[in-house]
């Protein structure tokens, strides 16, 4: 909990800070060329217990600042997580010894973005923060197994089953159960997210965009989510990540 409320804090500071160095900024550059009004970017990005993909679309307040909704979709892993194969099963796919729950995240929020530098002559490299909350719905899915099991009729027969740490161990676990297997006893969990990063712009022409963004982004759950057996559930969820976005800006009613 302190770890969050320091987070929230830095993540206050940042953003007075940068409405503060914005100001300055506008008011000592005259701005040059076309202020497009509308902004829409879509990519994909790592970060430090999974991956993403990303939307988000919003305006340009000025010509140093806008106003974007924010949309993400992500996987959460374990950091304990390393996938096993039984080498007497024809399952190739593989299984996480010990995992009991897959997580898929989907962000919806709201934020900005503030250029610090503005991209000077053409080909430069703009560079700029953005600041970012809002909800996270956490997917909570079951991990499924096929198991082998011993019949005295039938000899070696595999079975899908939930896994369960006190009858599944290496030497029967076949492999992973295909992701829809357990979908129905999925649950949802709610929680609020919070990022902030850095951005380099490196596109050629004025209205496209071409995003390099790194930073940290935390989840916080309201409820704990179980990942791995034997350890702790989670409700803080700290990751660094870096995303490569893709983009336009325009002025026309689309």
């Amino acid at each position: 909990m302190k770890f969050l409320n320091s987070f929230v804090l830095c993540f206050a500071l940042m953003l007075a800070g940068v409405e503060l160095c914005t100001a300055q900024s506008i008011a000592g550059v005259e701005e040059t060329g076309i202020v497009y009004r509308k902004t829409r970017s879509m990519g994909v990005y790592m970060h430090s217990r999974g991956t993403g993909l990303s939307f988000r679309r919003g305006v340009n307040e000025t010509g140093f600042r806008s106003a974007q909704f924010d949309f993400s979709l992500q996987t959460m892993r374990h950091p304990k997580e390393i996938r096993s194969v039984n080498p007497f099963s024809d399952n190739a796919v593989g299984y996480i010894y010990g995992k009991r729950n897959s997580i898929l995240m989907l962000r919806t929020g709201w934020g900005k973005q503030f250029i610090l530098h503005p991209e000077g002559d053409k080909g430069g490299v703009e560079t700029g923060v953005c600041i970012y909350g809002g909800a996270t719905w956490a997917l909570v899915k079951p991990v499924y197994l096929n198991v082998y099991y011993f019949d005295n009729n039938f000899g070696v027969r595999e079975r899908t089953e939930r896994y369960n740490p006190q009858l599944h161990y290496p030497d029967n676990i076949s492999g992973r159960a295909p992701f829809l297997v357990g979908i129905s006893e999925s649950r949802f969990s709610a929680g609020v997210y919070a990022n902030a990063g850095m951005q380099f712009e490196f596109g050629k022409k004025q209205q496209n965009l071409r995003i390099l963004e790194t930073g940290i982004a935390a989840d916080f759950m309201a409820r704990p989510i179980e990942i791995m057996a034997n350890n702790p559930a989670e409700r803080l969820f700290v990751t660094l990540y870096i995303r490569l976005m893709y983009g336009k800006l325009w002025n026309r009613n689309e």
